[in-house]
């Protein structure tokens, strides 16, 4: 997530960046594009509703904060991304099991890695708000219809407003900036796989097993040019330096 902005404010300082927080339909809408016509429907591939944290805490990604009364909040760190808890739509509220709560969490006692989402369920203020740093396409509308009669909110990547709802008993991760900005350079400037091996894995592995493989010519095209390594230093270290 903060990754997410140090690219976005390194490399294209200046400019108004809108990232395309619900995917392919974003970009369809952009262009004038039907998004219907780029869905498809979301899995049914749905998280325990209890809001059981993982097994090994170092894969917390997802953290939702419920509000059951005026003095009664509680915090939950999970594992999947919001949509595979909230797609149960407010039906989810009754499967909350209140003993995996927490009063209060420092997410930097369950993993080094940023959340890729989280939300806050205010059940007397019948409000659902959200954000997520990953895309996640058509989310808004789904989530409008799951929790009919319900306040629903999308605050896209900003996390800040939960920690405002949860009036700063969740605290996200301290963010070294230095730490950030080498790996950054590290993930901009690694080599890139070339997906033809992945074929050629696949190939061999059949063959091997005495069986024929016929493969489409067009699945065997790899067209990208890819930039010296040089090259993409001096453009790294410009954006930086400016």
């Amino acid at each position: 997530m903060s990754g997410q902005r140090a690219e976005q404010y390194l490399i294209w300082y200046g400019w108004d960046i809108q990232w395309a927080y619900e995917g392919i339909a974003d970009l369809a809408a952009y262009v004038g594009y039907p998004k219907e016509k780029v869905l498809t429907g979301f899995d049914d591939d749905l998280k325990d509703a209890s809001l059981a944290p993982p097994e090994e805490r170092d894969l917390v990604n997802t953290v939702a904060s419920v509000k059951f009364s005026q003095n009664d909040l509680l915090l939950f760190p999970l594992y999947g991304g919001i949509d595979v808890y909230l797609m149960y739509g407010s039906d989810l509220i009754d499967k909350i099991d209140k003993s995996y709560g927490y009063r209060n969490i420092s997410l930097d006692e369950w993993s080094a890695d940023f959340p890729v989402g989280g939300f806050h369920i205010d059940i007397p203020a019948r409000r659902l708000e959200f954000w997520h740093a990953n895309d996640i396409p058509n989310i808004s509308y789904e989530l409008q219809s799951k929790w009919s009669g319900w306040e629903v909110i999308g605050h896209y990547s900003n996390y800040e407003a939960q920690c405002r709802s949860t009036t700063g008993l969740l605290q996200f991760q301290n963010v070294n900036q230095d730490q950030l900005l080498e790996a950054l350079k590290a993930s901009l400037l690694k080599e890139s796989s070339n997906p033809l091996d992945a074929v050629a894995y696949f190939v061999k592995k059949e063959a091997d097993a005495g069986r024929k493989v016929e493969i489409n010519p067009h699945a065997l095209r790899y067209d990208r040019y890819e930039l010296p390594k040089n090259v993409r230093e001096e453009i790294l270290e410009y954006a930086i330096g400016n």
